[in-house]
């Protein structure tokens, strides 16, 4: 189904983002960013304890133009709810949200031992963000890479890895998850081990997008041994481009990239990729329903195993928020993608373009996945798009939640998106390659 006529109006939003460039970010911010410190003692602020236990936060196109103002305000509440003595870590990809910038200062006058790594397209003078993160006492940055004159960063935290396409661009710490020892909460009481991991960027970029919070010591546990990771590999510039992980914390998994090829694979291939891994697994038995909604779909590996679960006689449905690698959806349509949609529908959330050229609509950049067998479920969220620089050189995550209350919600935001995007017809004559353009948002 074709968005409707109002969404004409929204040509500003691919203004915001380019694959490889920082977003837009409003004067005013820009001078704030720059301009006084808020009071060193700022007093801690409670949260409720329905934004810190199973929390789950989607935004809407009512919201447009800033529709990361929700998930902006949101990370400034936890943040103004961690007590002196508490550590906060948070890694950030794009960022330019001033409220996010005033928390995180206002946390580190009152004795919060806050630490963030950085991407290194961030890193470089003309960033008032960064440089207000970096003249703030208490705070301490640890970048991963530094901004090259494209624009890209350097390299990721964990790996330079570069080589022939597919992996032409260089490596980037992707993730936009935060842990917090502990919140104080409103009506008395404190919460521990708080985990925020998300599809946003604290910035503004124009998209559809969902943020979880939650309170799990082992998942807690598990997020913190990856950010210690990254801030290591950050500062001693080593790299290891088979440094991804699968941690285990009851039933629930994390699972961390880069991932090599196995030895005589390529990286094109589906080796070392735990999304295939976990599709191939499927039994299909009875009702197994999977439900993937995430913003670029490269890989062709994956495309394959949706392919193969279908035919076995899973139910699959499929959701994406952009049909080529380009910025703005500019480029030719991935191959795998092409043939992912020649198998089954595939629904599209994405931009659109007027007559005049100009780019607009609504992308979803959204990177989740729930698969239902029976009465069971599993939750995928994070920050991994089906991407080759995903899997094989960007620092991400993906959390997957066994059975969990947050489940339901997920169902329910995929199911907005898959009546209302609209069926893409493929164009044909598409090379059967994995040699596909891609940029990263």
């Amino acid at each position: 189904m074709r968005r409707r006529s109002n969404l004409r109006s929204l040509a500003m939003a691919a203004a915001v983002l380019t694959a490889v460039s920082l977003p837009v970010t409003p004067v005013a911010a820009q001078t704030s960013a720059e301009g006084a410190v808020p009071a060193a003692a700022a007093a801690v602020v409670p949260i409720a304890a329905s934004e810190v236990r199973n929390y789950a936060w989607f935004n809407s196109k009512t919201e447009f133009p800033d529709m990361h103002k929700g998930v902006g305000a949101h990370v400034a509440r936890l943040i103004n709810a961690t007590p002196s003595g508490a550590t906060l870590s948070l890694t950030l990809y794009f960022f330019n949200r001033q409220e996010v910038l005033d928390a995180l200062r206002a946390a580190a006058g009152r004795g919060v031992r806050v630490r963030i790594v950085i991407n290194g397209s961030q890193v470089w003078d003309g960033d008032a963000f960064y440089k207000a993160l970096k003249a703030t006492p208490g705070i301490t940055v640890v970048e991963c890479g530094t901004r090259r004159s494209d624009r890209q960063s350097t390299r990721g935290c964990m790996t330079d890895r570069t080589g022939a396409s597919p992996l032409g661009n260089p490596p980037l710490m992707h993730d936009k998850f935060m842990t917090i020892s502990s919140v104080r909460l409103a009506g008395g009481g404190t919460a521990r081990n708080v985990l925020y991991v998300s599809s946003a960027n604290l910035d503004y970029y124009a998209a559809y997008e969902n943020a979880i919070t939650i309170s799990h010591e082992g998942l807690y546990a598990d997020y913190l041994r990856y950010f210690n990771s990254l801030m290591a590999h950050g500062r001693s510039g080593e790299s290891d481009d088979n440094a991804g992980r699968t941690y285990a914390a009851d039933a629930h998994r994390l699972y961390t990239f880069p991932r090599r090829e196995a030895a005589g694979r390529t990286p094109g291939s589906g080796s070392n990729d735990p999304i295939v891994s976990i599709l191939k697994g499927l039994s299909c038995s009875g009702s197994t329903k999977v439900d993937l909604a995430n913003f670029r779909i490269q890989r062709r590996a994956v495309v394959n195993e949706l392919i193969a679960a279908r035919k076995r006689g899973c139910q699959v449905r499929i959701v994406t928020g952009a049909k080529s690698g380009a910025p703005h959806d500019k480029g030719n349509p991935m191959p795998a993608l092409v043939d992912l949609a020649k198998a089954m529908p595939v629904r599209l959330c994405g931009y659109t373009e007027n007559d005049k050229g100009e780019q607009q609509g609504i992308p979803m950049h959204e990177k989740f996945m729930i698969i239902r067998q029976g009465s069971q479920s599993t939750l995928y969220v994070g920050s991994h798009n089906l991407t080759y620089r995903a899997l094989r050189q960007n620092d991400e995550n993906i959390l997957a939640l066994r059975n969990h209350p947050l489940a339901a919600p997920f169902q329910q935001r995929f199911a907005s998106h898959y009546s209302t995007c609209w069926v893409w017809t493929p164009p044909a004559g598409v090379a059967a390659t994995v040699d596909d353009a891609e940029g990263t948002a």
